[in-house]
């Protein structure tokens, strides 16, 4: 079970390599980046969402067929958590941003991180909303973020399960 678990997790981050897109070698998996970049944000509201965000992915890495109650709970909390700083917004661009992530967290807790066909259809109106999003970042460190963030989306997108 834990040979499979870290072949998935192997397999994750290289999905993006493999569909084509443009990495070069020495450039960190987009979780590494995200998980970095949050480590240096100085506004608390701003660090305490992107760290429960972090505290997601690490759950939904960790687990990449089947989420287990105890799982969906603690992502449950986290994504409280995430929504409760986000109604504090003020920016728009940014309350967006963080309003269609929660929706994507919200239908990937929901499936039980089951990517099905259906999930990743429903998923990918969301992710290009936030790729358009994104796009009109100035701030280099929010966009990275950002970026990373996105990927990992379009990755978990990437992973349908075809026994569904």
């Amino acid at each position: 079970m834990r040979i499979m678990k870290n072949l998935w997790s192997a397999a994750l981050f290289a999905l993006p390599v493999l569909a084509g897109a443009q990495r070069p070698s020495a450039v960190k998996p987009p979780f590494e980046v995200m998980q970095a970049n949050v480590a240096e944000i100085k506004n608390y509201a701003e660090k305490e969402r992107w760290m429960a965000n972090v505290d997601l992915w690490k759950l939904a890495l960790a687990q990449p067929a089947r989420y287990s109650e105890e799982d969906s709970t603690r992502m449950e909390a986290l994504l409280e958590r995430i929504r409760y700083n986000v109604a504090r917004i003020r920016n728009t661009p940014e309350k967006d941003r963080w309003e269609t992530n929660i929706r994507l967290w919200r239908v990937l807790i929901d499936a039980r991180g089951a990517v099905t066909k259906a999930v990743a259809a429903r998923i990918q109106p969301d992710i290009q909303a936030l790729a358009t999003n994104i796009a009109g970042i100035d701030i280099t460190a929010e966009h990275e973020r950002w970026q990373a963030n996105r990927e990992l989306w379009e990755t978990v997108a990437s992973r349908t399960i075809a026994a569904f």
